[in-house]
């Protein structure tokens, strides 16, 4: 798959299909783990203030754009992605194509009982999803040591975690070598919305491309985060100077 150049990440240019599909083939082959990221400007950002955070991003198998602000900075670099694959639709696109015989997923992160929450509802949109257990991020199933140590024990072919960035994508970098045959990714608050215990911004909204937008609206908490979206395209106008 061809990769784009965005501040010194490579981004995976691809579609979300596409994707997905290419992923489960690999992991049938592959005996080593395969790394995700899901980043949008603010993990972006974060890498670049941060080397060893930049250092992980770079290290892992795939960088996708999951936030609008990052397909718009390849297209000001000239190098235009294909489409935006946001996070939480990589996870349930996992999800529908889960062969019970094959697949297992482990869900990791979120506040107690929200990733119990998000894979009872996985269970009932998706039946062919084997989740075989889920451990909470505030230490309620043990520190980060431990959950790689139960979740090594049960062998899942999908360790989908929501500890946020950094830690999510520091977590899988620190622990991948336990995982010989598994799609590792981050997923940030994705548990958060498919548990119920936020909604996704409306459809018109998400075809608009301002989901980012309904967040700030209904979770103004967000608002300082949301400043890296500025940051970031300031950033890629020096980058095309450049």
């Amino acid at each position: 798959m061809n990769k784009v150049n965005i501040l010194n990440i490579p981004i995976t240019n691809t579609t979300k299909a596409q994707f997905s599909k290419k992923m489960m083939i690999l992991l049938e082959k592959q005996k080593r783990p395969i790394q995700i990221v899901t980043a949008n400007p603010e993990i972006i950002m974060l890498a670049k203030e941060n080397p060893t955070y930049e250092g992980y991003l770079r290290a892992s198998d795939h960088v996708v754009a999951d936030g609008i602000g990052v397909v718009m900075g390849a297209k000001m670099l000239g190098t235009p992605l294909q489409e935006r694959i946001a996070g939480y639709e990589l996870l349930l696109e996992f999800l529908s194509l889960a062969d019970v015989e094959k697949h297992r997923f482990y869900f990791y992160g979120g506040k107690p009982g929200v990733a119990q929450k998000a894979a009872e509802e996985a269970k009932k949109r998706f039946p062919n999803a084997k989740i075989v257990g889920v451990s909470d991020g505030y230490g309620g199933d043990g520190d980060g040591v431990q959950v790689a140590e139960k979740i090594a024990e049960l062998k899942p072919t999908h360790i989908f975690v929501a500890l946020g960035a950094p830690k999510q994508e520091e977590w899988i970098a620190q622990h991948a070598q336990r995982f010989q045959h598994a799609i590792m990714m981050g997923v940030g608050g994705s548990f958060d919305v498919l548990s119920g215990q936020v909604n996704r911004a409306p459809e018109l909204f998400i075809r608009l491309n301002l989901e980012w937008f309904y967040r700030l609206i209904t979770q103004p908490t967000r608002a300082k985060r949301m400043l890296k979206i500025p940051q970031f395209l300031l950033a890629i106008q020096r980058e095309k100077r450049k």
